[in-house]
């Protein structure tokens, strides 16, 4: 699935939080979570989800094919809104 908007990429980030939840990644699932909470100026969002799903694509569970496919495609959308390369 190509995110085409961010109602699709909170979707998809609520999805991974669950995959994270239940693969036992609680720190990052909540990391994660936190940052659709933050009351700020949508890039700052963005950018904060995009911090987030940095952290996620640093740890071991990124392996998982589920996992990297959610981060892989949340982080191409997030370039894609901030105009990052």
């Amino acid at each position: 699935m190509q995110i085409q908007d961010n109602n699709a990429l909170y979707v998809s980030v609520r999805e991974l939080c669950r995959i994270l939840e239940e693969l036992g990644a609680t720190d990052l699932a909540s990391d994660l979570r936190g940052t659709l909470s933050v009351s700020s100026l949508p890039g700052e969002v963005l950018g904060e989800i995009r911090l987030s799903l940095q952290r996620i694509h640093d740890d071991k569970v990124y392996s998982r094919v589920d996992v990297r496919r959610h981060v892989n495609e949340e982080i191409a959308y997030i370039n894609k809104m901030l105009g990052v390369i």
